[in-house]
């Protein structure tokens, strides 16, 4: 939800095109329909996909790429401003530098993890036995979701989320070994 005005808001959802809308959002987001209050919408529900974009090169000659314009990832990785004020951060440093090779290099690293989120996300969508599995492992051990989320936005070196990653492994392995779902199509 984003303000847009003085009495006007902004109510982004995002999901498949049959399970998103004004007309269902009291199933689906009880909470976001009781905070809304049963106001009605003021401009027709509007959309469109989402998609991934790597591209090889951000940075040539005296021209550098930021943000959508360098790379999109997939609006499910949930990393959109963030990932942009990373890269103009790198920019920056880039620039007083006076070396817009190291933006490449930098940019490069900073895509990494997103674009993998994304992945991992949209191959749980697609299969809902690894969505089942991965749900669990993560619930049965809220610590590993909570290192991992931690490293996601930042807050703390990607390097440590190896145990985790290692950890949410077993449990997947353990989960598929007995039979809560098969992985497999």
């Amino acid at each position: 939800m984003t303000p847009v005005g003085p009495e006007e808001i902004c109510v982004a959802l995002l999901g498949r095109a049959e399970e998103v809308g004004f007309d269902n959002l009291e199933q689906r987001f009880p909470l976001l329909h009781a905070k809304l209050g049963g106001v009605e919408p003021v401009s027709a529900l509007r959309g469109a996909p989402t998609g991934t974009m790597r591209l090889r090169r951000v940075a040539h000659g005296n021209v550098a790429l930021i943000g959508d314009a360098s790379a999109a990832i997939d609006a499910i990785s949930g990393d959109g401003l963030a990932l942009a004020f990373r890269q103009a951060a790198a920019l920056g440093e880039a620039l007083r530098q006076g070396e817009l090779a190291l933006y490449e290099a930098r940019h490069r690293k900073i895509c990494r993890a997103p674009f993998l989120i994304a992945r991992l996300l949209l191959l749980m969508d697609r299969h809902a036995a690894l969505r089942t599995i991965a749900l669990q492992a993560l619930a049965s051990g809220p610590e590993i979701f909570n290192g991992l989320l931690a490293t996601h936005v930042g807050a703390r070196h990607p390097a440590a989320a190896s145990l985790d990653v290692a950890a949410l492994g077993v449990r997947l392995l353990a989960g598929a070994a007995a039979g809560r779902g098969s992985v497999a199509r």
